[in-house]
C-alpha cells in the first residue's frame, strides 16, 4: 500500500512539474507582445505601488476606471508584490495567472479526490487540466478569468470540506477578480447548497453567519453593478440591442419575398428574438466546431488552428457518460451542474462563443475527459465478452484499442506544443500588440532632440505602452493631469488629423502612412514584421 501511495504520488508532483512547465516556460516572451490590458494591469499596479492611487489618481481604488471599462480589483492588487520583486515587465504581469493557473492544477486534484475518493480518477482528471490548451491559454497571459477560476475552485473545494466561513470569503473573492463570476459563482453556490442540504442543514449554524457575512462584502459590487458605470460596461458589450434587432427586421422585410415579410413582427419580437439569441449564444459553447476543432477565433484566447480542448478528448467525453454511474449520487450532480451553468456568463454579450468569459466551463470538460479516460483504461476490459474461448483474443484487442488511443492522444499533445511554443508567437503577435515595446525603445533613441513626439492612436490606447514601458513616474503622470490623448512631450494622433504646423516634431507612423517629411527608422515587431516608421516632420530636408 505505501509503495503505491508513493508512486501516485510521484505521478501527481510530475503533473504539477509538467504544469508548471507548460505555464512558466517563456512566459516572458510568449506570447510575444502585451495585450493593452495586460500593460494598463501592470502601470496602475506600478502606479499603486510607487503612490498609493492608480494612474487616474485614485487612492487604492476597489474599482479600476483603466480605459473607462472599469475593470475589478483583484488581479491589479496580486500584481502588486509581483512588480515589487520582478520589476515592470510582462514576466511580473503574468506571473500570478501563472502561478494561480498551476495552483488550480493541485487544488483541483484535492478538489476530484474528495469529490470522489479515488486516486487514480483524480490523476486523469488533473492531468487533464494540467495539458488543457485552453487552461494553458489563459495561465500564460495577465487575465482576470484564471484567478476567477482558482478563486472558485478553492472556494468549492472548501465548501466541500465544511470549511464554511473561509469557503464564503474566497466566493465573494472570486466575484472580485472578473465580471463572469458576479453571475456565475451565485450559481454555483446556489446549487451547491441545494445539493449538499441535507449534509450541511445540521450545521446551519456555521452557514448563515459565513453566508451573511460574504454578502455585506459583495455590497460594494453590488452598488458598482448598478452604478452608471457598472451599467455602461454591460450595456456596450451586451447582445440585447434594440437597434440592432430593429435593423435585422428591416433587412429581413427587404430580402424575403411579400407572402413572408409578416412574419418579421413575429421573428423580431424582442422577448422571441432574445431568448433566440441567448439560446444560441449557450449552445454554441458545446458546439463541437469550438470544442475540437476551431475554438475561440480571437487569437488571444485560443491557438485558432485547433479546439478549447483536444480532439482525443470527444472519445473520453462520451465515455464519461457511461461511466457516471460509477460516481456518487452528489458528485454526479455537482459536476454536472458546474457544467450546465458554465456558459450562462457569456449568453447576453458579443461575441459567441467566447472562451475568456467561460473558462469555468474546462473544468467539468477536465473532469469528464478524465473520469472517460479512467472508465476506458481500468474499466473497458470488464465489459468485454469474458466466455473462456474468447478471453485472450478480447484482452488482447481492448490492449491494442487502448495503445491506440493513447498514441492519438500523444499526437495531439506534441502537435499543441509545436503551435504554442513555434507558430503561435509568429501568426499572432499582432493579437498581443507585439511591437510596441520595440517602439518605445526606438522612440528612446530619438525623442530628446524634439520638443514634441507625436505617436499614432491606430491601436486607440499607445499612451499605455509608453508609460509601461519607460516605467513613466505615476505621479508626475497625474500632476501633469495625463491623458491618453496626451502626457509630457506626447501627443497621440490619428493619420487623418494635422501633424503639420506644429514646428519640427517626431512622428511615430503606421508603416503604411505617406508622410511629408524625413525618414528616420522602421520598427519591427518579434517576427520581423515592420509595424511602424519613425519620421522627422518639418525639419531640414
Amino acid at each position: 500500500m505505501g509503495l503505491k501511495l508513493n508512486f501516485k504520488l510521484v505521478v501527481l508532483v510530475s503533473i504539477i512539474a509538467i504544469a508548471i512547465v507548460l505555464r512558466f516556460y517563456k512566459l516572458g516572451t510568449n506570447p510575444p507582445g502585451l495585450y493593452w490590458d495586460e500593460a494598463v494591469f501592470g502601470y496602475d499596479a506600478y502606479s499603486i505601488l510607487k503612490t498609493g492611487h492608480d494612474h487616474h489618481g485614485r487612492f487604492l481604488p476597489l474599482f479600476f476606471e483603466s480605459f473607462g471599462d472599469w475593470k475589478l480589483p483583484v488581479y491589479h492588487y496580486l500584481l502588486v508584490p509581483s512588480i515589487a520583486i520582478w520589476g515592470l515587465n510582462e514576466f511580473a504581469v503574468r506571473f500570478p495567472s501563472a502561478l494561480l493557473g498551476t495552483l488550480t492544477v493541485l487544488i483541483f486534484y484535492f478538489l476530484v479526490k474528495k469529490l470522489t475518493n479515488n486516486l487514480n480518477l483524480s490523476l486523469f482528471c488533473t492531468l487533464f487540466l494540467a495539458v488543457s490548451p485552453w487552461h494553458i491559454q489563459f495561465s500564460r497571459g495577465g487575465f482576470e478569468s484564471t484567478t476567477g477560476l482558482f478563486l472558485v475552485i478553492f472556494g468549492l473545494y472548501l465548501f466541500l470540506k465544511k470549511y464554511f466561513t473561509f469557503s464564503f470569503l474566497i466566493f465573494a473573492l472570486s466575484m472580485y477578480s472578473y465580471h463572469a463570476y458576479r453571475i456565475f459563482t451565485p450559481l454555483l453556490v446556489t446549487l451547491a447548497l441545494l445539493i449538499y442540504w441535507p449534509k450541511i442543514k445540521v450545521k446551519i449554524t456555521r452557514v448563515l453567519p459565513a453566508l451573511v457575512f460574504s454578502i455585506v462584502l459583495l455590497i460594494p459590487l453590488i452598488i458598482f453593478t448598478f452604478s452608471p458605470q457598472g451599467r455602461a460596461r454591460a450595456i456596450s458589450q451586451s447582445a440585447f440591442k434594440g437597434s440592432d434587432t430593429e435593423a435585422k427586421r428591416i433587412d429581413y422585410d427587404q430580402k424575403s419575398k411579400k407572402p413572408l415579410r409578416f412574419l418579421s413582427k413575429y421573428l423580431y419580437h424582442e422577448p422571441l428574438y432574445y431568448s433566440y439569441l441567448a439560446t444560441k449564444a449557450y449552445l454554441d459553447h458545446f458546439s463541437p466546431f469550438f470544442l475540437f476543432s476551431r475554438g475561440d477565433q480571437i487569437g488571444r484566447h485560443s491557438q485558432v488552428d485547433m479546439g478549447q480542448i483536444y480532439l482525443f478528448e470527444a472519445i473520453f467525453i462520451t465515455a464519461s457518460f457511461f461511466a457516471l454511474r460509477i460516481l456518487q449520487k452528489d458528485a454526479k450532480k455537482l459536476m454536472l451542474a458546474f457544467l450546465i451553468i458554465s456558459p450562462i456568463p457569456a449568453i447576453i454579450v458579443l461575441p459567441t462563443p467566447h472562451a475568456y468569459r467561460t473558462l469555468q466551463l474546462l473544468i467539468p470538460l477536465a473532469f469528464l475527459s478524465g473520469l472517460g479516460a479512467y472508465y476506458f483504461y481500468n474499466k473497458s476490459s470488464y465489459y468485454f465478452y469474458n466466455k473462456s474461448s474468447y478471453y485472450l483474443a478480447t484482452v488482447t484487442r481492448s490492449n491494442i484499442i487502448k495503445i491506440c488511443v493513447a498514441g492519438f492522444a500523444i499526437y495531439f499533445f506534441i502537435s499543441y506544443l509545436h503551435l504554442l511554443f513555434v507558430h503561435y508567437p509568429i501568426k499572432f503577435g499582432r493579437d498581443w500588440q507585439d511591437g510596441y515595446r520595440q517602439l518605445v525603445k526606438k522612440l528612446e533613441l530619438f525623442q530628446n532632440e524634439y520638443k514634441l513626439v507625436y505617436v499614432t492612436n491606430i491601436d486607440q490606447v499607445p499612451y499605455i505602452y509608453l508609460l509601461f514601458y519607460q516605467k513613466y513616474d505615476p505621479l508626475k503622470f497625474v500632476q501633469e493631469s495625463g491623458t491618453k490623448r496626451t502626457f509630457d512631450k506626447y501627443v497621440f494622433v490619428s493619420p487623418e488629423e494635422d501633424k503639420y504646423n506644429q514646428g519640427r516634431l517626431l512622428y511615430a507612423a503606421p508603416s503604411w502612412e505617406k508622410v511629408d517629411g524625413k525618414w528616420l527608422a522602421a520598427v519591427d515587431d518579434s517576427a520581423g514584421r515592420h509595424l511602424f516608421s519613425l519620421w522627422e516632420i518639418n525639419g531640414q530636408k
